[in-house]
């Protein structure tokens, strides 16, 4: 950090300019006066004595300074890179309670930031954050289309070789929908988010995002995930095709799929329910917690194409 570069120039700053006041002071006639052990003194004990001390001690300094400039430039421009992945963090307003699982909160109100953390120190210290889980059709709901589900790499830490949805956290000085537009970019691609655009919609499919919470358990280093959650509907307004195999062609075609996918799959979201009333070890759904959020989603598809179309 900036701090520790500051405090190591201080540092040495300090030693030398208190090795500089020992030998301006005056001695009383025929009694030594002990010089202080200083960064100077052991340097110019060791040095040849035609140097001059006060020139030994200019070169210090600027070699030190010049040291801390490097130093200091090389972490600013580190955190440069890293703060933007950092995700904003957030204690309770209102409430020393936390909200209950899936329950709807309101951020402006209900929460108050504190700053901003990794992610990683974040689900460690079971901090609350704010994330997306973006739900993606191939067609209007109107139409009885297909979602996406997305199967988890098996090398990922959190739940691998596991089937859901695209699931973001927030990154830092990110919008609720700039969160999920960075997630269909960066799980399906420039392709798909530009159709989307062009052709497609994205909506907020809750008045408010809900309070997710999993506790991972002493096994898993306590971590804790609390997240206020957005819901997103995502459609792609892909024309009904005659033949299931061209629809999924015509989606299929839009993909980009990042390396931590493993296998993708379109299915009619009746047939979604039934997978989510009954995992198998080919089809799981990771936890309870997951699946719980799941089928909140799938409820809430089902109140829109009542309600909208």
């Amino acid at each position: 950090m900036p701090q520790v570069a500051n405090f190591i120039f201080l540092f040495f700053a300090f030693f030398l300019m208190r090795g500089r006041r020992s030998r301006e002071k005056i001695q009383a006639p025929g009694i030594p006066h002990p010089q202080p052990m200083t960064l100077m003194s052991v340097i110019s004990s060791k040095r040849s004595k035609k140097i001059p001390t006060r020139k030994l001690q200019v070169v210090c300094a600027f070699t030190i300074i010049f040291f801390f400039l490097i130093l200091n430039a090389l972490l600013v421009n580190n955190i440069s890179t890293t703060k933007q992945s950092d995700i904003q963090v957030f204690k309770l307003q209102r409430s020393k309670t936390y909200p209950k699982h899936l329950d709807p909160i309101d951020p402006s109100i209900d929460l108050k930031s504190i700053g901003f953390q990794s992610i990683d120190y974040t689900h460690r210290k079971g901090m609350i954050h704010v994330g997306s889980w973006i739900h993606i059709v191939d067609s209007r709901l109107s139409d009885n289309p297909r979602i996406l589900l997305l199967k988890r790499g098996k090398d990922l830490v959190t739940c691998p070789s596991t089937w859901g949805l695209i699931g973001e956290h927030a990154y830092r000085d990110e919008s609720p929908l700039e969160t999920a537009r960075r997630g269909l970019k960066e799980e399906l691609g420039s392709r798909f988010l530009d159709h989307i655009d062009n052709h497609g919609s994205i909506k907020n499919m809750t008045e408010f995002p809900v309070y997710y919470e999993r506790n991972y358990g002493a096994d898993n280093g306590g971590r804790i995930d609390r997240q206020a959650t957005y819901l997103w509907l995502v459609e792609m307004n892909l024309e009904r095709k005659d033949r299931a195999v061209e629809q999924t062609f015509a989606a299929n075609d839009l993909l980009e799929l990042d390396g931590e996918v493993a296998k993708h799959m379109w299915i009619q979201l009746f047939n979604f329910e039934q997978r989510l009333a009954s995992p198998t070890p080919e089809f799981d759904f990771c936890h309870d917690t997951i699946v719980s959020l799941l089928r909140l989603g799938l409820d809430r598809l089902k109140i829109l194409a009542k309600s909208v179309y």
